[in-house]
């Protein structure tokens, strides 16, 4: 079945297959009906609020398969055979690299199953040593609507987010594109906006033609497989870096954990509006 008659996973790909764009979002784009409030009633609109923030990590081929050896020795330094035991559904599962989970000592990462200032250190150091391309795109919500935008906001963040993947990638060369599935409509009303994109309209400088040359195919795959005895590392990484992005271009600072990934912005050092776009600037 074609990638673009409705939402699937991808377990397997071809040899063809050269890159692989892992994508994570970070707030939410269905605030923008709150802030909209917020504007009509003159209420502040604070920063905690009002970002929306989607990045997507390429790691080419070979690169991938380092890195899912890499962080499979580090799952099973701390945990037997990466396993453990998730008291709200009383089964055993992979661990899963979630950064809210990490940061908050929860599930797998209670103090009580790891020494987790050692599994952090050791953390820090795979990601520094992660080799892959790091884009960004960030919505400001209030700017988006006070200078008159009404296009959906998820769309228009994806749709940056294509242009930067053709921009940091390399001519005659193909990708899919795997992003984690949230809802059977939600999946289904973005991947036709990305058909359309990729096939029918392209992009400013970017046409169809080039588009279609370089992107096998979107996918949506959740965090584990069926089983919950694997996970979708890509999507794993993208979580860890997606954060800090999200954090940095809310306060204009950049934080220990945004140290660690911001080699690998695409464009850097000067990485603002290519490695991270935020749309659309202040006038």
């Amino acid at each position: 079945m074609e990638w673009f008659n409705y939402p699937q996973k991808i377990t397997k790909w071809g040899s063809d297959i050269d890159y692989f764009m892992f994508v994570d979002e970070n707030g939410s784009a269905g605030r923008i009906t709150n802030i909209f409030q917020k504007i009509t009633n003159g209420l502040t609109i604070s920063d905690d609020e009002k970002f929306f923030t989607i990045t997507g990590c390429i790691f080419t081929k070979e690169e991938m398969k380092n890195y899912n050896i890499s962080i499979k020795k580090l799952k099973n330094k701390y945990w037997d055979k990466g396993m453990y035991f998730d008291n709200k559904y009383k089964e055993y599962r992979y661990v899963c690299f979630h950064s809210r989970e990490i940061r908050r000592h929860d599930n797998a990462f209670n103090d009580k199953l790891i020494n987790h200032s050692q599994f952090t250190n050791d953390l820090t150091d795979l990601l520094k040593n992660t080799n892959c391309i790091i884009i960004s795109i960030t919505i400001d919500l209030e700017e988006y609507l006070r200078q008159g935008y009404l296009h959906n906001v998820y769309e228009t963040a994806f749709d940056f987010l294509l242009e930067r993947y053709i921009y940091a990638t390399k001519n005659y060369k193909k990708g899919i594109i795997m992003l984690e599935a949230r809802g059977k409509d939600e999946d289904k009303k973005l991947l036709k906006h990305i058909y359309d994109v990729i096939n029918i309209r392209g992009r400013k400088n970017i046409t169809t033609q080039e588009l279609n040359s370089k992107i096998a195919g979107v996918y949506f795959n959740p965090k584990w497989n069926e089983k919950y005895d694997s996970t979708y590392i890509g999507l794993e990484i993208v979580d860890l870096f997606s954060y800090p992005i999200h954090q940095y271009v809310k306060y204009k600072k950049e934080n220990p954990a945004f140290e660690v990934l911001k080699t690998k912005l695409d464009g850097y050092p000067n990485f603002i509006n290519k490695g991270i776009k935020i749309f659309p600037m202040k006038k």
